[in-house]
Parts: C-alpha cells; structure tokens; sequence
C-alpha cells in the first residue's frame, strides 16, 4: 500500500539520539513489498537509522501478499547481502507456499526460521528487535539474542489470527497462541499497535510495564484531487457510487460478502461498484465467484505513485473481516484510510479491535460483517447523506492527526530502542 519510503517531513524531524547504538531487527517482511507489515518494517529501520543507530534488518525474499516470488534475483541462491538507505539488509532463503495453510505456513515458517536464526546469533548487535507475524521472525530473536537485551514489535498474534481466520481448527490455533506467548515472555519490552493487543498479553501473564504502545501510522502522501481526476489517472469508470477496498485478498478480509453487495447492486442496477485493490491467496476465488459481475472490479497491487490515487478515486473506502474476526488484527490499511480525505465503512465484528478503535473516534460507519445487503445499504446511505459522509471524513482525518502521525511513530521507535538499550536482557537463550 503506496511507496514504502518514509516521508522527507517524518525523517528529517527524528531527533538523533542513538548514536552508537547497533541494532538487529529480524522479521520475514520488508521492502519492496508495499502491503501489509513491510512498510512499518521498513520504516523503523529507518527511523533508528535517522536517529544515529547502525540497524542490520534479517528478512526474507519478497512475496507479499501475492504468495509468489517478487524478484527474480532470489531465484537462486540461499542468501544475499545488501545496502538500503544506510540500513544494511540480510535475506535468507525460505519456501513460499502456494496455498499459504497451515502446512504451507508451517514450511515457510520453518524454513525461515532455520536462516533468520543463524543471522541472528552470528549479529553483535547491542539490541535484537523482532517483528511479529511471522513466528519464525519472534523465534529467532528469542532463541538467538543471547544476553542483549531482546524487545519484539507486535503486529498481530498469530496463534489469534490462525483460529479466527479459519488457517486452523481451534486446537493448532491454541497450541500455536500457547508457543507464541512463551517465546514472547522471554522479551525484556513489547510493543503492540493497539491496546487491545497490550491487554491479552496482560492476560498470559506478561507484566503491564514490560509494554510500550506503537501504534502504526500513514506511509503514503495523500493526493488532494478529485474522485472523477483520481478514476482518469487509473483508467476507471467515473459513471458509478465506488466503494474501494485495498490490501490483502486473503481469508480473514472475509471478501465473499463484497462480491455479494456487487452482485445485488447489478441485480437492482444501483450504479454501485465495488473496487477489490490487491492481492492474496483468495483472490482466484473470488474472482470466480465474481466473473459476469459488471459493478465489481479487480486491480492489481498498485505502485507508491498509483495508490494514493486509488483512495482519492472511491466515494468511499471498505475495511472488511470475516465474521468472528476480534482479536486476530488491526487492518494496517486503516492508517492509509484516515488520510485519504473519503468516508469509511467498516464491517466489523461488535467488540473487536478494529470494531473498538473506529468506534473511539466515530472514524466510520460500522456494519456487521459477512452481511451483503447490510454492506450495500450502507454505501447507498453515504452516497444519499452528504452530511453523514462529511462528518465521517472530518472524524477519520481527526484520527489521523492524533493517532497516525508519522513523526510521532518515528519518535516512538527510536524511544522504544533507546528503553531497550538501558535494561539487561531477562531470559537468555
């Protein structure tokens, strides 16, 4: 979702207070891919190196949210060494599975974990920062660190993800949660994007003051141009009401429900059509689920240029999760969301964590999700209620300015190592 480059405004204004700190950070996602965790990845490597530390990041080859290699520069080999705005970046081979499912996952896990671990230990850097999901990424920081002090950024809790999902029967999801929250005990700090995240690791024993909140911020400029200048530049029909969803096609975004609005909106020739941006693992069924639908189109993952352009394109934007999503995940294109200046619809579950953090900040028109003809009626209430978009758009942006600023998230980066850095390792491996 847009250019993973940290804005000019948010790095030139990160204070330089690292100086002579070294810094590992191992997780499987990373630049070049421009959806899901990579670019917050990317930007706290690059955060830490603007304020004077030398990171060394241990990634994976890109492969997100497509499941497929993005490069063919690692088609051959195990390992490669490169240099990326003063961050130096370490790739370690790994499988990527063509149904990302449990087995699938599992041998991507495996396998990159046996790389990411060896990098790990062989690193002597000061600190060791992991990124979660994956859990491969987690294990290498809590088997490798040794005595550094070893901190972990969490994106999403896998073991929640995988149950809530539908990845796995409600057995592996506990015996995964049950593994994950073990390797995340060993941690000296944690830092979760939500609140929510901070309380059920609160609940598995992990003390309140080992948590510092890091909630992810918007990594694309906004465009300020209108929906009808934003459809020309795509190449999009400017004769229907669009509502836009962007990011990943996988299952927990629970997308069959869209594809039903679109259908029902051909059915009653209502001049809505809904926008799928992206990629992921359902994408092949949905789009056979769709075929003939004429208010449904898919767009491939857009480039830093071209995305920003596809949010100003929509009358308004879609968040979407599967019933029985609560827990799992923050959708991290909200961020992008509140910047776009378009009302948002959020058909989330009642009580979840995105459900909850909308809800704050009266940042969207809240559904319940896997409901077609709910879906529907509330993109025809928007593009009949110009005073309840206006208000939705007003609240969205206030969100943004008070939750997802990037300058403030660099800040909390380079506080989070700086805290870090002070502490003596708890549990060496």
């Amino acid at each position: 979702m847009g250019d993973l480059r940290t804005t000019d405004a948010a790095r030139t204004q990160t204070s330089q207070d690292l100086g002579g700190l070294t810094v590992c950070l191992v997780g499987i996602n990373y630049w070049p891919e421009t959806t899901g965790i990579a670019p917050y990845t990317t930007a706290m490597a690059e955060a830490l190196t603007d304020a004077g530390a030398s990171v060394h990041v241990i990634t994976g080859i890109p492969h997100y949210p497509q499941w497929k290699l993005q490069d063919e520069r690692y088609a051959e080999g195990r390992r490669w060494e490169e240099m990326r705005d003063g961050v130096r970046i370490t790739r370690v081979r790994h499988s990527i599975p063509e149904t990302p499912d449990l087995v699938g996952r599992a041998k991507l896990e495996s396998s990159f974990l046996q790389g990411a671990l060896r990098e790990v230990r062989r690193d002597t850097s000061d600190i060791v920062i992991a990124v979660t999901p994956s859990l491969a990424g987690l294990a290498a920081g809590a088997l490798g660190h040794g005595h550094r002090p070893f901190g972990v950024l969490v994106q999403d809790l896998t073991g929640n993800a995988a149950g809530e999902s539908g990845t796995t029967g409600g057995r592996a999801s506990r015996l995964i949660a049950s593994g994950e929250y073990a390797l995340l005990r060993r941690a000296d700090r944690i830092g979760v994007i939500t609140p929510r995240f901070g309380d059920l690791l609160i609940e598995q024993g992990i003390e309140e003051q080992c948590i510092s909140g890091l909630p992810n911020f918007t990594h694309i400029t906004p465009v300020d141009v209108s929906a009808a200048t934003a459809r020309t530049r795509l190449g999009w029909t400017d004769d229907a009401f669009t509502v836009v969803h962007t990011g990943n096609m996988g299952m927990k975004q629970g997308l069959e429900s869209v594809v039903e609005a679109a259908r029902l909106s051909d059915t009653r020739d209502l001049g809505i059509e809904f926008v799928l941006v992206g990629d992921g693992n359902q994408r092949a069924a949905l789009e056979e689920q769709g075929a003939g639908i004429r208010s449904l189109r898919f767009v491939p993952p857009l480039d830093g240029d071209d995305y920003p352009y596809a949010l100003a394109a929509a009358d308004a934007l879609l968040l979407n999760e599967k019933p029985g999503v609560r827990e799992m995940s923050m959708p991290s294109k909200l961020t992008s969301y509140t910047s776009s200046r378009r009302p948002i619809i959020a058909a989330v579950e009642d009580g979840g964590i995105t459900e909850s953090v909308v809800r704050e900040h009266g940042a969207a028109a809240i559904i319940p999700p896997g409901q077609p003809e709910r879906l529907l009626q509330a993109a025809q209430d928007l593009r009949c209620d110009a005073v309840q978009s206006a208000h939705l758009t007003t609240a969205a942006q206030r969100m943004y300015q008070n939750r997802y600023s990037p300058v403030s998230a660099h800040a909390r980066y380079v506080r989070f190592a700086q805290q870090l850095s002070t502490i003596r390792a708890g549990v060496p491996a």
